[in-house]
């Protein structure tokens, strides 16, 4: 009898295993190729970036090596022992390339395998012909690099090398490239507000008083009702690096009373988080009722942030169930893969059918962890709600970089997929097409 059971366990394991993989047939013969192929032929949306200005860049003390090391590289550069204070002589100070390499090098050499550095030996491998960083090569990338900026070099890697057809900048504007730049807008000061000092500045800025809660509220509004006229496709909140993303709703009076506090101390008047979290909550709701009253959908930051010494736990995405709940009819997208959250990702995205993933940097900070969740998520959540490419990078190189080992990836779950019979090699395109460029186009109403 405990036989005959077995053998049915076994029996039915077996059974299910196999019609797991046959949900659909097997694949014609080279069809990895064609998927590579296909994936590599894709016009892209780009959701998320913070380029320089190139015109800008002409004047300062970065047009070399260094641009490319300025971010996410320079992070690990300090995370593998590089002081703070060198950062002065690195990007301000007119230094010889070889001057500059003599500082970081023993740092390069203790972070050179992370994938912030290999999207770096990436884009000079490719773009430049240079093979290595080290002491006889900064000299004549930097010189490359400089020739480059001189051309059309900007447009020709994003829009020929890339082959992006919208590329969404975080608030910083750039001249001549409104052809296909789109724009996102934070309201930081708002929703981080602790101090006198912050009120009075916006005041100064918009050459408006701010006397009361509402006046405050009014300022915030103006902002963003400019911001609309400008043509802005989100509204982007990256508050996770000062405090937790869990808001509660807030009645005015109470929101009203942390207001007082504040304009009625002195010029040096701070208090702590937990007492001003009242009114930050209040500004955050009352953003959100503007970004429903406009059509705007959300990106969040939530995930890794960059720089050290962040508290992870304050950008679990998970924190924000109650808000999608609370607005229905606002669009929210996750941006980062929410690493190293992705099972949490999962769930949201799935739970509610107004949170969108966008995998943008993922890829940059681990190809790893992308691979992993790119397999679930195509499991968990409809593939409309997928959004795969931002470099999240200051400079086109870290973009083109990051885009290679992202396509490498997109490519290898596809494939992976259509192999194991979980989807057609026509499904998998479809897909392809769909998280590269379609659903960004959908979401943030490109046109």
């Amino acid at each position: 009898m405990k036989l005959q059971i077995s053998f049915l366990i076994l029996f039915s394991v077996t059974f299910s295993g196999r019609a797991q993989q046959q949900i659909r047939s097997s694949p014609a013969f080279g069809y990895e190729r064609r998927i590579e192929n296909y994936i590599d032929s894709l016009r892209i949306v780009d959701t998320h970036e913070h380029l320089f200005d190139p015109d800008q860049l002409i004047k300062t003390n970065i047009l070399d090596f260094m641009l490319l090391i300025h971010q996410q590289s320079y992070e690990d550069l300090i995370s593998s022992g590089m002081p703070d204070s060198l950062f002065n002589s690195l990007f301000n100070e007119p230094l010889t390339p070889t001057n500059k390499w003599k500082i970081i090098e023993p740092y390069w050499r203790n972070s050179f395998n992370t994938s912030f550095n290999r999207v770096v030996l990436l884009a000079i491998e490719n773009l430049y012909k240079i093979t290595d960083l080290n002491e006889s090569t900064v000299g004549p990338l930097s010189e490359k690099i400089k020739m480059a900026y001189s051309t059309d070099w900007f447009n020709r890697i994003l829009r020929d090398s890339c082959r992006i057809d919208y590329l969404i900048q975080e608030d910083d504007y750039l001249t001549g490239k409104d052809d296909f730049f789109r724009y996102t807008k934070k309201f930081s000061p708002w929703l981080s507000v602790r101090s006198k000092y912050r009120i009075d500045s916006l005041a100064v800025m918009q050459i408006d008083p701010i006397y009361t809660l509402e006046d405050f509220v009014k300022s915030m509004r103006v902002v963003l009702e400019d911001a609309v006229k400008n043509g802005i496709v989100a509204i982007k909140i990256n508050i996770a690096y000062k405090r937790p993303l869990s808001f509660d709703k807030v009645e005015t009076e109470t929101a009203r009373k942390v207001f007082r506090s504040l304009v009625n101390g002195n010029e040096d008047h701070v208090i702590s988080y937990r007492d001003a979290k009242p009114l930050q909550d209040y500004m955050f709701y009352q953003l959100l009722d503007l970004a429903g009253k406009y059509k705007l959908p959300v990106a969040i930051h939530t995930g890794l942030q960059a720089g050290g010494g962040n508290i992870i736990g304050n950008s679990n995405p998970a924190l924000l169930a109650n808000v999608f709940t609370e607005y229905p009819d606002i669009n929210f997208t996750l941006y980062h893969g929410s690493y190293p959250f992705g099972g949490e990702l999962s769930t949201l995205a799935k739970n509610f059918k107004n949170v969108f993933i966008d995998m943008n940097w993922a890829f940059a900070i681990s190809p790893t962890y992308s691979e992993r969740y790119l397999n679930e998520w195509l499991e968990t959540v409809p593939a409309s709600k997928i959004m795969a490419f931002g470099g999240d990078y200051r400079c086109v190189e870290n973009i083109y970089g990051e885009l290679i080992i992202a396509k490498q990836i997109i490519s290898n779950v596809l494939i992976s997929k259509v192999r194991d019979g979980y989807l057609s090699e026509s499904e998998a395109k479809t897909v392809a097409k769909m998280i590269l460029h379609d659903n960004a186009v959908k979401f943030y109403n490109l046109h």
